[in-house]
C-alpha cells in the first residue's frame, strides 16, 4: 500500500519553522528593532506570516515587544544560544564604542556612570580638548542629586526611595559652592526626566555648563548606568536640537545590546 503524504503535515510545519528562523535572523543585525511592515518588506512575506512568526518568537522568549508594543527586539532567551563558557561582556566594554561615537559626534566631554548607593560613580569617559570642561577620575563620586547622570538614576527609583534619599541628604546642596537646591526643584527635574526620557541639567557658575544624561537599561527597563554628554551652555544650547535625534539613535542602538543582560540590582539599592 502506498503511503500518502499530508501536505499540511511535516512539510508545511517545516516551512513555518523556516519562516520563523528567517525572521529571527533579521535581529542578529545592529538594528534596534523591527515592526511587522518592515519585516514583511525585508523578507518578502505577507504580514500575516510575519505576525505568526513574531508571535511564536515572543511566546518562546526569543523576542520581546518594545514599550510601544509595535516593534520587536531580541529577548533574553537568545543568550541560551551563546557559548556558556564565554564571559558576559562587562558594562564598560559594551558602552565603550558608543562613548567614542558620541564624543566624535559632539566634540564634548562624555561620561559613563553607574549607581553606587547614594552616589553616581564615574567608570569611563572621554574629555573634550575644547575650552571648558570638568575633570573626573575613574571611581570619582557625585551625590545623586547633583549631576545629570545621578538625577537619571533617581528618576528610575520609586518615589518612596527618592523621598528617603532626600531625607538623608537634606538640606540639598550643589558642590563645590554649597548652593542650596530646593526639594521641589529636584522633584520637578525627576518628573521631567521620566516624561522626557533623559536628563537636561544646567549648572550655573563663572562658566555655565549644560549636561544631558541618557539611561542605559536592560529589557525590564532596569538601569545599568547612565551615559552623559556636557559642555559650556553657549556651545551645547546652540547644538542641542541638531544633536538630539542622533544622540537618541545611538543610545537606542546601545540599549539594544545592553538589554540582553540583566542590570545589576546592587546599583539600585539606596540603603
Amino acid at each position: 500500500m502506498t503511503q500518502q503524504t499530508d501536505p499540511s503535515g511535516d512539510r508545511g510545519q517545516n516551512k513555518a519553522t523556516a519562516r520563523t528562523l528567517q525572521v529571527l535572523s533579521c535581529f542578529a543585525a545592529d538594528a534596534p528593532g523591527y515592526g511587522v511592515t518592515e519585516l514583511s518588506q525585508l523578507l518578502g512575506m505577507t504580514k500575516n506570516m510575519i505576525y505568526r512568526a513574531l508571535t511564536t518568537l515572543v511566546d518562546q522568549g526569543y523576542l520581546v515587544r518594545d514599550v510601544t508594543g509595535l516593534r520587536y527586539q531580541l529577548g533574553y532567551r537568545v543568550l541560551e544560544l551563546q557559548n556558556r563558557t564565554a564571559l558576559e561582556p562587562d558594562f564598560r566594554s559594551l558602552c565603550a564604542p558608543y562613548v567614542q561615537k558620541i564624543h566624535a559626534l559632539t566634540g564634548e566631554t562624555v561620561s559613563l556612570m553607574v549607581r553606587g548607593l547614594d552616589y553616581a560613580v564615574f567608570i569611563d569617559g572621554i574629555e573634550t580638548k575644547r575650552p571648558g570642561t570638568w575633570r573626573m577620575e575613574i571611581g570619582g563620586l557625585r551625590p545623586l542629586h547633583v549631576p545629570a547622570s545621578g538625577r537619571v538614576m533617581l528618576a528610575h527609583c520609586p518615589d518612596r526611595e527618592v523621598a528617603d534619599y532626600i531625607a538623608r541628604h537634606s538640606p540639598l546642596t550643589i558642590p563645590p559652592s554649597g548652593r542650596p537646591m530646593a526639594e521641589a526643584d529636584l522633584w520637578a527635574d525627576i518628573n521631567a526626566i521620566r516624561e522626557r526620557g533623559y536628563a537636561l541639567v544646567r549648572r550655573d557658575g563663572p562658566l555655565p555648563m549644560l549636561a544631558m544624561g541618557f539611561p542605559i537599561t536592560d529589557a525590564e527597563n532596569r538601569l545599568h548606568g547612565v551615559l552623559s554628554v556636557g559642555g559650556p551652555v553657549e556651545r551645547m544650547e546652540g547644538e542641542l536640537q541638531r544633536l538630539l535625534p542622533e544622540l537618541r539613535r545611538l543610545i537606542d542602538e546601545l540599549c539594544s545590546r545592553t538589554r540582553l543582560y540583566a542590570a545589576d540590582a546592587a546599583h539600585m539599592e539606596i540603603n
